[in-house]
Parts: structure tokens; C-alpha cells; sequence
């Protein structure tokens, strides 16, 4: 039983992890001001880095639902100030911030149950500081293991693995833009994924294996100090 809340525990950290690893960069500001000045999106839509860095704001207010939606947005582009996004923008945008809302929700239902079981772990007086380090250890080299493999299907034919991953999570085809009419592709072109994908591959392997690190050492010190076992 203890190694069943143990090896629980591990998982809704792991799921923290990943989701974290994935919010992080999608709202991580400096992030966009690099990639944007890199790839010279605001010379490419037509448009000054103030305003781009303003409708990116917006964007970004509407996936955390600090705004209703994405109408009003309005910037001069090509020296004509105009409405931003398009109907077809703003409609897959609804799908994107539905996916938002989901993978929020179940970043607080891992982080809640982490808590709850730390808790269990310590009202049973199981020895959470093993469980964490065993289990922990042993469930992040198995997702380190997995998330290698798939990295290498995604880098071997990266548009493949985009397409695919949309035909997965949305169930239109209002994902599929087109520039200049739909400027939100323009703002994010297939580059800014790779980036950004890699940017979240970093986060959410770089943090496990700090984890089993720190548990083989933790680990390691319990058996030569004579407490606890592997």
C-alpha cells in the first residue's frame, strides 16, 4: 500500500512537470520578444514590435480567460489600422484555449492530489522521504525513456508530427490558416514551433532527470548511513 501512494505521488508530480513545462513557455513574454525579433515576424505581417508585442498580450490574456474573446483586437498593419484576427483566427483560437483550460484543470487536479497523498503518506507514517525518491526515480527514467522516443519520431519528420497532433486534438480543420488573411499563423509560423517544442522538451526532461539525481544521491546516503533500503 505504501508503495502504491508512493509510486501515485511520482505520477501527479510527473504530470506537474509536464503540464508545467508546457505552460511556462506558451506565457513566458521574453521568449516571444526573442523568437519574433529572430524571425522578424513584425516586419513580416506589416506591423511596429509595439503592436505585435500588444495583440500578443491579448492573445495570451484570452488562453488564461482574462478576456472573453478576441474581438476589437485592432493594429495598423501595412499603414491601415484594422481588425487583427480573422473570423478564422478567432474560431480555432476557441478550440486552442478549450485545450488551455483542460490542461490547467488537470495541473491543479495533479497538484491537489499531490498534497492530498503527501498527506495520506504522513497521517499512515509511511517514510515519504524514500517512497519519493524510489518511486520518483523509477517513474521519471520510465517517462525519460518514452519522451526520448517519441522527441525522435517528432524530430525525424517534424511537420508530420504537427499535423498529426492537431488531427489528434481538434476535430475541425480551422487549424489549417492561411496568410495574409489569418495573421495568427503569420505571428506563429511552423519555426516558432520547433522552437518552442524544443523549449518545452528541455523543461520537461531537464527537471526529471534533476529529480533522479537528487533521489540516487538521497538514495545512495540512506543505505551507507544504514537507513532505509532501495
Amino acid at each position: 500500500m505504501r508503495y502504491v501512494m508512493g509510486y501515485a505521488t511520482a505520477l501527479c508530480l510527473l504530470v506537474l512537470i509536464v503540464c508545467q513545462s508546457i505552460i511556462f513557455p506558451t506565457f513566458f513574454m521574453p521568449f516571444f520578444r526573442q523568437q519574433y525579433a529572430s524571425q522578424e515576424i513584425a516586419e513580416y505581417i506589416g506591423m511596429t514590435d509595439e503592436e505585435l508585442m500588444y495583440v500578443t498580450v491579448e492573445l495570451l490574456d484570452y488562453m488564461r480567460a482574462r478576456r472573453d474573446d478576441l474581438d476589437g483586437i485592432r493594429a495598423t498593419v501595412g499603414g491601415v489600422e484594422q481588425e487583427f484576427f480573422s473570423e478564422r483566427d478567432k474560431a480555432h483560437m476557441i478550440d486552442v484555449r478549450v485545450l488551455y483550460d483542460q490542461l490547467f484543470m488537470v495541473r491543479n487536479v495533479a497538484f491537489f492530489a499531490f498534497i492530498g497523498l503527501l498527506c495520506l503518506m504522513a497521517i499512515t507514517k509511511a517514510p515519504i522521504k524514500h517512497l519519493l525518491a524510489r518511486c520518483s526515480r523509477e517513474v521519471m527514467a520510465g517517462f525519460l525513456i518514452l519522451s526520448g522516443v517519441l522527441a525522435a519520431v517528432i524530430a525525424i519528420d517534424f511537420d508530420r508530427a504537427f499535423e498529426m497532433f492537431h488531427l489528434i486534438f481538434f476535430d475541425n480543420d480551422l487549424w489549417i490558416l492561411f496568410p495574409p488573411r489569418d495573421r495568427l499563423v503569420m505571428m506563429v509560423p511552423l519555426q516558432f514551433f520547433i522552437n518552442i517544442s524544443i523549449f518545452i522538451g528541455v523543461l520537461a526532461g531537464a527537471i526529471p532527470v534533476i529529480i533522479i539525481i537528487g533521489a540516487t544521491i538521497y538514495l545512495r546516503h540512506e543505505a551507507n548511513s544504514g537507513y532505509g533500503r532501495f
